[in-house]
């Protein structure tokens, strides 16, 4: 459980680091910056997030199935 719990840290991690990246670029009008990085970034995160709540909960489900038919 820890290793889920380390997973999703550092998915949130991630998000915020982007997040950081992306007011920068704003702060400093870096417009075309942020058309470089926004639209691709975006995808991946999207993706990478859902790769990573799926790989935490699947350890969930097979639990709940092996305790289920005891």
């Amino acid at each position: 459980r820890f290793l889920m719990v380390l997973g999703l840290s550092f998915t949130a991690l991630t998000l915020c680091a982007e997040y950081r990246l992306v007011a920068e670029f704003v702060a400093r009008e870096d417009w075309a910056a942020l058309q470089d990085v926004v639209p691709g970034m975006e995808r991946a995160l999207w993706v990478l997030t859902f790769i990573s709540i799926g790989l935490n909960v699947l350890p969930q489900l097979l639990d709940y199935r092996k305790n289920r038919s005891r």
